[in-house]
């Protein structure tokens, strides 16, 4: 009988105290849907549930919230197999306050920014300028300064090449996005050329190409790398990757053809699986692009064309070179805090 009271009051405690959580949880749910917001935000992206993208987007929520802002997600919270240009649509006609977006450049995607822009609605796009649009204000990375630090990497690898290879023998290709204009690429390419002239007026530079990337989504991005590494004639020696999902792609590509050493890779962005490959040795280095920063420059651009009917046309994004001795202290740094929680 003291056996079984124990337990049934011990039931009754756990069951009390699961209710009251249940409650609590069920609270705050109820405060967070019928919270007042002042404005409403669209969240745009191609490939939003990518860990880079969700990355921006946590930041930009957060800083939202600062301004009693909400930002949605519009292709999550949808729930539908929307193209950019869909989900850009919606939130024309759905008269958002503002809109941040990502994806393609073309001429449907210009007449859709230009009208939200008539009709009042700021737009900041981000990564991939639309450079005819009326957009408000471009979050991203500064093309040149990017230009710079790849060709730090490909002096380096030049002189690491284990058939000693002259740098006019070395190929570099660059993999960039469908819709990445033709003066961001050129930009790209002239501060490589710049940057090793500096070095050696007279010394020849490499074979530059560059290779676009025209994906919907991640498998046929994956399609389109693999056909490169299926080419054996024309391989590259150093493949710049202006994109975390090509990162991965090539970075999984050398290692199905068994290529490792042969090709060598500079990637873009720094989640756990490219700093694992740098730290292996499979990935020789890659680009770290400040998320947070581009999360909050964007909510904060569009807040002041909000408030004060203007914004800076040009807010630029810190970028770092992450080598193997950096990925593998960012690797320690972030197990430490795992056991630390």
């Amino acid at each position: 009988m003291i056996i079984g009271a124990v337990i049934m009051i011990a039931a009754a405690v756990i069951t009390g105290i699961i209710f009251r959580m249940i409650t609590r949880t069920m609270q705050e749910i109820e405060q967070e849907l019928t919270m007042n917001y002042d404005k409403h935000y669209a969240f745009i992206a191609e490939d939003s549930e990518s860990d880079f993208w969700q990355e921006v987007f946590a930041s930009a929520d957060a800083q939202a919230r600062e301004y009693n802002v909400y930002l949605e997600d519009l292709g999550k919270s949808l729930g539908a197999d929307c193209t950019t240009e869909d989900l850009l649509r919606i939130a024309v006609n759905s008269k958002m306050d503002g809109i941040v977006y990502s994806g393609g450049a073309g001429d449907r995607i210009v007449e859709l920014i230009d009208r939200a822009a008539d009709e009042g609605i700021g737009v900041v796009v981000l990564q991939n300028d639309v450079e005819a649009s009326k957009r408000q204000c471009y979050v991203g990375l500064n093309y040149f300064e990017l230009g710079q630090m790849y060709a730090l990497q490909i002096e380096k690898l030049s002189e690491s090449f284990t058939d000693r290879k002259k740098m006019e023998d070395i190929t570099v290709d660059i993999l960039v996005d469908g819709d990445m204009s033709e003066g961001s690429s050129n930009l790209i390419i002239m501060a490589i050329e710049d940057y090793l002239r500096e070095k050696n007026e007279e010394a020849p530079l490499p074979e530059i190409l560059v290779t676009r990337i025209d994906a919907e989504d991640i498998f046929s991005a994956e399609e389109s790398i693999r056909n490169i590494f299926l080419e054996k004639e024309t391989l590259p020696d150093i493949m710049l990757c202006v994109n975390s999902v090509y990162t991965r792609c090539a970075y999984q590509a050398i290692v199905d053809y068994n290529l490792v050493g042969q090709i060598q890779i500079v990637g873009y962005f720094s989640n756990d699986t490219i700093l694992d490959a740098v730290d292996k040795e499979v990935i020789f280095s890659t680009i770290s692009i400040d998320t947070d920063e581009m999360g909050k420059s964007c909510i904060t651009a569009l807040y002041e064309y909000n408030n004060m009917g203007y914004t800076n046309s040009y807010l630029p994004v810190d970028i770092e070179i992450v080598d193997r001795d950096k990925a593998h202290q960012m690797i320690y740094e972030k197990s430490i805090r795992e056991e630390e929680q």
